[in-house]
């Protein structure tokens, strides 16, 4: 067999199985690059990625949810990061900055997340991107951007109603006007019978996303994948600083939540301790997390005020 390389994938001369994402033309029954395809020819879904723990998942999703599933054509990757200086002793907490004395996002059936203020009257004019999700009737999700001027303290109202808030940072000015940055805590909330004080919402479970004071995004170690996504998750980090005691030991959990169901460990469980270096930990097989899920990592402590931090990151590939 002989091979010759054209456009971005391997293709053979004689007809054996391509490498790379290719299409097949009947007409002179050769396999082609996808980019130099005609129309009418038949695409075949081969990922161009030689790593074998990305087509072993992409094989899973077809075996266990029906989907034919490509890391090359949506060609992001995913990574959610954050901390928490509330984990009290014993208690489940997810790792993102949340109001008040809540342990876990109260989480929304309906497009409810519609507001977003500010503690501080400094913030107004100040302009953030927040990215999140809508849902239909049958629990289907859509990921949107949008942007929002903040108004101080008081409310500000999202152009798109959303129902998962999972980032907000401050949006980026230009060379000759730049962004400058934000001064309080942000909160992003389901207004429904919330008033605000100083521009804190006084209901904290109402709150589903925030950027604290002095940060310029949110930490939110948690997110909620698409209808038409899934995310492959291959690194994740724990860290444990401080608490109550001179030594804290925490157990830290990976939970993923399927349209319909409740949040289950997906078999991991580390125990970190404070003092020692950030734990790093790559999975093999990937952690796949399939469309319409939530998703968080949690912690739990042995002392109260507990900080924890975690990151996860892997590769999102859409549903063709």
């Amino acid at each position: 067999m002989t091979s010759t390389k054209a456009g971005r994938g391997l293709i053979s001369t004689n007809n054996m199985q391509p490498v790379g994402l290719c299409a097949y033309n009947p007409a002179s029954d050769q396999w082609v690059p996808v980019e130099t395809a005609a129309q009418g020819l038949v695409a075949l879904n081969v990922d161009q990625t030689q790593d074998f723990l990305i087509h072993h998942a992409i094989a899973t999703v077809k075996k266990t949810y029906g989907h034919n599933v490509s890391v090359n054509t949506k060609a992001k990757d995913l990574a959610k990061f954050g901390r928490t200086a509330n984990a009290d002793s014993g208690v489940k907490t997810t790792i993102m900055g949340l109001a008040g004395s809540e342990v876990h996002e109260t989480y929304v059936s309906t497009n409810l997340i519609d507001s977003v203020s500010s503690s501080s009257a400094a913030d107004a004019d100040k302009i953030l991107v927040v990215e999140g999700h809508t849902i239909d009737g049958s629990g289907n999700l859509t990921f949107i951007v949008q942007n929002i001027t903040l108004t101080g303290q008081s409310e500000a109202t999202l152009s798109t109603p959303l129902a998962r808030c999972n980032r907000m940072y401050v949006k980026d000015g230009t060379f000759a006007a730049p962004s400058s940055e934000i001064v309080g805590n942000i909160y992003a909330y389901d207004n429904t019978g919330v008033t605000l004080s100083s521009g804190v919402p006084n209901v904290a479970a109402s709150v589903k996303c925030m950027i604290e004071a002095g940060r310029q995004q949110s930490d939110k170690c948690a997110t909620s994948i698409s209808s038409t996504d899934y995310w492959f998750i291959s690194r994740a980090t724990f860290n444990l600083t401080k608490g109550n005691s001179s030594t804290v030991s925490g157990d830290f959990d990976i939970e993923v939540r399927r349209l319909g169901g409740v949040f289950r460990q997906a078999g991991l469980e580390v125990d970190v301790r404070s003092g020692l270096p950030t734990l790093v930990t790559h999975f093999s097989p990937l952690i796949i997390v399939p469309s319409n899920a939530d998703v968080r990592m949690v912690v739990t402590t042995n002392t109260n005020d507990g900080a924890a931090a975690g990151r996860l990151s892997g590769f999102l590939a859409e549903v063709i």
